[in-house]
């Protein structure tokens, strides 16, 4: 069975039952919270939906079990994901958007485009020219919106999180990656955000960065580079007062 390197135990039993249940109906493939998970996408822990979500064309035969959710289109397009047949990425995420706000569809979307998770899975141009293609689409509105919002090589959701976070705030949208060239070790180092005209870098720091032996000596060395390049650094982690970072933000874009 073909399986991605980062698959963990929801991923094989996600791709487990939608394999199962294709040995009696070969004409379905998955979608909603099925393919999202099974894509790797950030599927908000809120959303408590693990039912089997299929998806058939119009003329798709009913189905009546227990935990498995048919969805019928009168346009079915899918991709094979590691031998999987799935909704189509574009089409999935105009599919999910009415359940999901506008951080949460734009930290699906730049997951999409991201390298992570065997990703890409598209590009922002696809999926702007799947929503032009379709003339009833619900949440329309909120999907252009996120998809203005996209942005093409971001590293996780919680970054894509604090950036929202600054652009709702007022602030001017920051760099995704800015580069910094190290002259002490030669290479190029990317914050996760920044403001290279004020050599300002804005990190997300998630719990592996203190759990990680590893990733705690690469981060402190990472620091000092960038650093001795003049940058200043400020970092964010879910324990932050955002409130108090808003104002130390403020106050380095005034100077």
């Amino acid at each position: 069975m073909a399986t991605p390197l980062w698959a963990g135990a929801t991923w094989l039993r996600e791709a487990t039952r939608l394999r199962g249940f294709r040995l009696l109906r070969p004409d379905v493939v998955g979608t909603v919270w099925t393919a999202a998970r099974l894509y790797g996408l950030p599927v908000p822990n809120r959303i408590r939906d693990h039912a089997l979500h299929i998806a058939g064309d119009a003329s798709c035969i009913r189905v009546n079990r227990p935990g498995i959710i048919l969805h019928r289109h009168q346009r079915l397009n899918h991709n094979d994901f590691f031998d999987l047949p799935l909704l189509s990425v574009p089409h999935l995420l105009i599919e999910v958007a009415p359940f999901l706000d506008i951080s949460e569809l734009v930290q699906m979307g730049d997951a999409v485009v991201s390298t992570r998770f065997s990703g890409p899975k598209t590009s922002i141009e696809h999926f702007r020219t799947e929503l032009a293609s379709r003339r009833q689409v619900r949440s329309r509105k909120l999907l252009e919106q996120a998809i203005s919002l996209l942005r093409n090589n971001v590293d996780s959701p919680r970054e894509t999180w604090l950036r929202l976070w600054i652009i709702r705030n007022g602030f001017p949208e920051p760099h995704v990656h800015p580069e910094i060239h190290s002259h002490i070790k030669n290479i190029t180092l990317h914050p996760d955000l920044g403001y290279p005209g004020i050599k300002l870098a804005i990190e997300y720091e998630g719990d592996h960065h203190r759990t990680s032996p590893e990733q705690f000596a690469g981060d402190i060395e990472r620091r000092q580079l960038i650093e001795a390049e003049g940058w200043t650094i400020l970092r964010v982690s879910k324990r932050t007062d955002m409130s108090a970072f808003g104002k130390l933000l403020a106050q380095h874009l005034s100077m």
